[in-house]
């Protein structure tokens, strides 16, 4: 059996077992896996909102990065993701993602972090070949990849000085001169001091947010929650 194949399988057997056991004690489990930006700041009121209409509900949350929490949805381990994946395909091998449905939740552009004092960061809008000549600290391995890619289309190769795995302390980073960072709009909370984020120029670098389920796993509560979502986001886009 192909592996895309034998995951679907487990996945609906364990949903099954989790069914039976959801039946048995006569409440609700919803397990969601979400990314450490994307949770912070659109999970909680989304959450507020589900245990509100579902009270019975028993909620469980993990935080790890869409190659860990795909595979977990495919699995049947948890019920939901709230992942990102950038230009192209979500993340994993090819095919194995057959089995998942994915639901946009929003479109996160990425902005340009620099030094309040930084002669760029009076601009309205910046193009990525502007930063040719500035050290990068990229928040995550994904946005260096990214940054990578973009730049090679601009035609010159980033200085990176440093790569960490939390936006905060890449933009922390960036305050104290270090050098300049792309980050998510959604990541740019709480502020840090003495930094200032500028749209980039189309074709703009950009995180597209979204749920990942199984197909044909869509229970109410699953639905309710992906509203909420949705709501949140369409909160932010209006502030």
């Amino acid at each position: 059996m192909r592996t895309g194949a034998a995951e679907a399988v487990a996945a609906e057997l364990e949903h099954a077992k989790q069914r039976v056991d959801r039946l048995g004690s006569g409440r609700t489990r919803l397990t969601i896996a979400t990314c450490s930006s994307g949770g912070r700041l659109l999970l909680p009121q989304a959450l507020a909102c589900l245990t509100a209409a579902h009270a019975d509900t028993v909620v469980h949350v993990r935080e790890c990065e869409p190659e860990e929490s795909l595979p977990l949805v495919r699995q049947g381990a948890v019920d939901l993701a709230l992942a990102y994946h950038f230009d192209g395909p979500l993340p994993g091998r090819p095919g194995l993602n057959s089995s998942l449905a994915w639901t946009a939740i929003m479109e996160d552009a990425l902005h340009v972090v620099l030094p309040d004092a930084h002669p760029l960061a009076g601009h309205e809008i910046l193009d990525i070949a502007e930063l040719a000549a500035e050290p990068g600290v990229p928040g995550c391995l994904k946005t260096e990849a990214y940054l990578r890619r973009y730049a090679e289309r601009a035609g010159f190769d980033p200085q990176v000085r440093g790569t960490t795995t939390d936006y905060f302390f890449a933009r922390s980073l960036v305050a104290a001169g270090m050098g300049v960072s792309l980050i998510p709009s959604i990541a740019q909370t709480p502020q840090v001091a003495g930094v200032r984020a500028v749209p980039i120029a189309p074709p703009t670098p950009t995180r597209h947010i979204g749920v990942a389920t199984i197909h044909r796993r869509n229970h109410t509560e699953v639905r309710t929650l992906i509203e909420a979502l949705q709501a949140e986001a369409a909160a932010l886009d209006e502030t």
